[in-house]
């Protein structure tokens, strides 16, 4: 038979203590430097792992938060995942992450599945169940969401003030010059909103946006819709609804032989790792994603005492870099010149939008 795994009694009579008092030293209670002392080295001695397990069926808590990314390829989600186990791990519990690939049966399965293995509370990245059904699946765990697909809930939430970052776009590319604007849009509710924004930046400033171009948030997204932006030859820049489609539009204007920033600049929203080492470096809004996971988390540990009447919202940064620039003089040659790698953060007014 294979050797019998050692239990909270091995470790209580091999110290000298009772099991109480081995219980206590082992969650975290008061118990004498002495006894700790011995109980640690029993522990050693013996090789004995914490049945959590069971440990969470006396104490009813299991120290695992579940979390449901959309996929595990954005690596936005990685940073919003990475902030959840910062405030974890610092309490001694672990996340458990499922994807639902933004389907919401798929999400359906996938608090089932954290359900059933007893997880101390929930945080939905981008979910789109009702919240009557979110309720009910949530059994009464605690639940916190991140950038909901979908109407407002009850539920504690924290999202990103898209409006204002947006804001910090259109002031950026007026203040260079550009009057001709076009937009690449997502087809998600953060791309609606930013392009709702974008629209209404513009408007507010005197101009007429220029061609709003809608498709998903990928490179091959962006690859596939910049024809109807780069046809347009008064467009002198164009803002992407996020990093991602910005990179297939930098991949098509290249293979027209389309100079950035010098023949057109573009504008990114997310400032994901890689946006700095693209050429040209990305003039991006730096989407505090590892911060979002983090009051996420918080939300869930700590939930409100009081109804959410509205979301967390985290204000986001303009990173200006060389991929925006003043428009190039009407009938100039296309230089096809490098653009300077400077990097400037522009922190957007403290005050949240209303909304």
């Amino acid at each position: 038979m294979p050797p019998r795994n050692p239990t909270i009694h091995d470790v209580a009579r091999e110290a000298g203590a009772s099991i109480a008092t081995v219980s206590r030293a082992l969650n975290g209670g008061v118990v004498s430097p002495a006894a700790r002392d011995r109980i640690e080295q029993a522990v050693a001695l013996l090789g004995y792992r914490r049945n959590d397990v069971a440990r969470g069926l006396v104490t009813g808590r299991t120290g695992l938060v579940g979390v449901i990314v959309p996929d595990l390829i954005g690596p936005l989600y990685a940073q919003m995942a990475r902030g959840i186990e910062d405030v974890l791990e610092a309490r001694g519990m672990h996340a458990m992450v499922v994807t639902d690939h933004r389907e919401p049966e798929a999400e359906r399965r996938a608090v089932e599945v954290l359900r059933a293995r007893q997880v101390d509370g929930l945080v939905l990245i981008g979910s789109s169940l009702p919240e009557t059904e979110l309720r009910t699946a949530a059994g009464g765990v605690p639940v916190a969401l991140v950038q909901r697909e979908g109407p407002q809930t009850g539920f504690p939430e924290v999202r990103l003030d898209d409006v204002a970052g947006v804001r910090a776009v259109v002031a950026h590319l007026i203040s260079l010059g550009h009057r001709r604007i076009g937009h690449l849009a997502g087809r998600r509710r953060d791309g609606v909103e930013r392009r709702d924004a974008f629209v209404a930046a513009l408007r507010t400033a005197g101009l007429e946006p220029g061609p709003l171009v809608e498709s998903d948030f990928t490179e091959d997204g962006g690859a596939t819709a910049a024809p109807r932006l780069l046809d347009d030859g008064d467009v002198t820049a164009v803002f992407c609804g996020n990093d991602r489609m910005a990179v297939g539009l930098l991949h098509a204007a290249a293979n027209r032989g389309i100079a950035v920033p010098h023949d057109l600049s573009v504008v990114g929203f997310d400032d994901l790792t890689w946006a700095r080492y693209l050429t040209p470096a990305l003039t991006t809004v730096r989407q505090p994603g590892r911060e979002l996971g983090r009051t996420a988390a918080r939300l869930v540990l700590v939930p409100p005492t009081d109804a959410v009447a509205t979301p967390l919202l985290r204000t986001p940064e303009l990173v200006v870099r060389s991929s925006t620039a003043p428009p190039r003089a009407a009938g100039a040659a296309r230089t096809g010149a490098a653009a300077p790698p400077a990097e400037e953060v522009i922190a957007p007014p403290h005050e949240p939008t209303p909304r």
